[in-house]
């Protein structure tokens, strides 16, 4: 980012940001068919379909979704001028570059999206290995091989969104050539499937309202500050939220090792695997979750500073990272209860809780950022996101695993939660405000391990998991 910063500018790098929210946005194109794609190939290893039946939905939904990225990119086409006239406020760059990189930001959104169908066939057939592996090197490439490229161009952001449409179209190429090979057997026809269709019909249909309520409620915020702020502000908040999205980063993978397996033990009756798999995967995302967003958020101006080497970014964008760090925290929690809905293919609760938080959220953060800019904005989401997982979660938990409806927030999440919380509070406290960069970078590290240490050994499961690992015995 700090490199980023250097060759594009500030408001170049606001299209970044614009760019990674566009991103978020094309979600609701899916439908809710990739997770529904994903819980189905779970089901076809867990035994029951046949090779043909997984075939069969995945070639209905490329058809579906082919189509609507064909529209899609097409429709950018024709609204690339009017985005970058009437809706981002543009100070210095040219309007014609920034008409181009919109085009080129909706078509490498699009194949980046489309991407997803394939990668979440792999998740539910649990190829996490070769998933993960991909996408560290392909993210490798989009985002640091191509800094050579922006260092050496005559336009860096024109440079920077060709060579992501470039990457994301062979990102999809190769996801999809691993999926085809990894399912047995050959499709019997190339044309969709009315029965598959139906079948994952109700899945599907509940799935496609909470992708786009997920997208609401996580890029609301950016879409209404991409309209109010500035290219340049917008640049500033882009930083935070990057930052930020530190956090979540733990979320795929989470989502990728635990789905499958949770979808699995239901399917097969398995109820105190599930719910032991449950409790020890909230203590130690609790624990990782906790010491990131709660690191971020504590030492925000220092790290802004060390990443950047710029103090001016630092205290423009720590006050928005402090209230996105901790927000963030919460939506990773809050992934596990969903997660445990979609295993049981139960989602009424989640959809009725959400439909609430976007009524009640929608009005408080156009308030909250037309007063207070972005640093509002942040603070609403944490609020909103504390409120949903106190009052809202809990109702979950008692129509699926009524044995944790209090055991889970007071047992699994708070103790660990204020064990390392406090560590890092301390530490805030004291830490020298006049250090170098790598030494204040060393400094936040060695806190966060020790507030992780912390959390492990407050929590039970973790507890339990870290003894084992250090002081199993020997088998002869």
């Amino acid at each position: 980012m700090p490199i980023y910063l250097h060759y594009l500018g500030i408001e170049a790098f606001g299209l970044i940001g614009f760019f990674l929210m566009l991103q978020g946005w094309l979600q609701l194109l899916d439908l809710g068919l990739t997770p529904t794609l994903s819980r189905e190939m779970s089901l076809f290893r867990a035994g029951t379909y046949s090779a043909q039946d997984a075939w069969q939905r995945l070639r209905s939904l490329e058809w579906i979704l082919g189509g609507l990225a064909i529209l899609f990119i097409v429709s950018f086409w024709f609204f690339q001028g009017w985005i970058a006239i009437n809706w981002l406020k543009v100070q210095n760059l040219e309007i014609g570059l920034v008409t181009t990189c919109v085009f080129l930001m909706g078509l490498a959104g699009t194949l980046r999206w489309l991407t997803g169908l394939y990668r979440a066939g792999l998740v539910g057939l649990e190829k996490q290995l070769w998933v993960n592996g991909s996408l560290v090197v392909f993210t490798t490439l989009k985002f640091v091989v191509v800094l050579p490229v922006i260092a050496i161009a005559d336009s860096p952001p024109l440079a920077f969104f060709e060579f992501q449409a470039l990457i994301c179209f062979a990102e999809l190429s190769v996801f999809a050539w691993m999926l085809y090979r990894s399912l047995p057997g050959y499709p019997r026809s190339i044309l969709p499937c009315p029965v598959a269709l139906k079948v994952m019909w109700p899945t599907a249909s509940a799935m496609a309202f909470m992708a786009g309520m997920w997208v609401f409620l996580t890029q609301i915020d950016k879409l209404i500050l991409s309209r109010i702020l500035s290219l340049e502000a917008f640049g500033y908040f882009t930083l935070a939220v990057a930052a930020a999205g530190g956090v979540l980063a733990l979320v795929p993978p989470l989502n990728q090792v635990l789905q499958p397996r949770m979808t699995i033990l239901v399917a097969q009756g398995r109820d105190g695997e599930l719910r032991e798999l449950y409790q020890i995967s909230t203590q130690i995302a609790t624990v990782a979750l906790t010491v990131l967003g709660g690191g971020l958020a504590l030492f925000a101006h220092s790290l802004l500073w060390a990443w950047t080497g710029n103090r001016l970014v630092a205290a423009e964008a720590a006050p928005i990272l402090f209230w996105y760090g901790l927000a963030n925290t919460l939506v990773g929690l809050l992934v596990l209860p969903f997660m445990l809905q979609f295993a049981h293919g139960y989602l009424r609760l989640h959809v009725a809780g959400n439909i609430v938080l976007a009524l009640t959220l929608m009005p408080a953060l156009v308030l909250a950022s037309l007063h207070y800019g972005a640093e509002g904005a942040g603070l609403v989401l944490f609020a909103a996101n504390l409120l949903f997982l106190l009052f809202w979660v809990p109702l979950v938990h008692q129509r699926l695993m009524p044995q944790v409806v209090l055991e889970w927030p007071l047992h699994d999440i708070l103790p660990i939660v204020l064990a390392s919380l406090l560590v890092l509070w301390v530490a805030s406290l004291l830490l020298p405000t006049e250090t170098g960069r790598l030494i204040t970078i060393l400094l936040v590290m060695v806190t966060m391990l020790l507030s992780a240490s912390a959390g492990l050994l407050t929590g039970d499961r973790t507890r339990d998991l870290v003894k084992n690992m250090l002081f199993r015995e020997k088998r002869l």
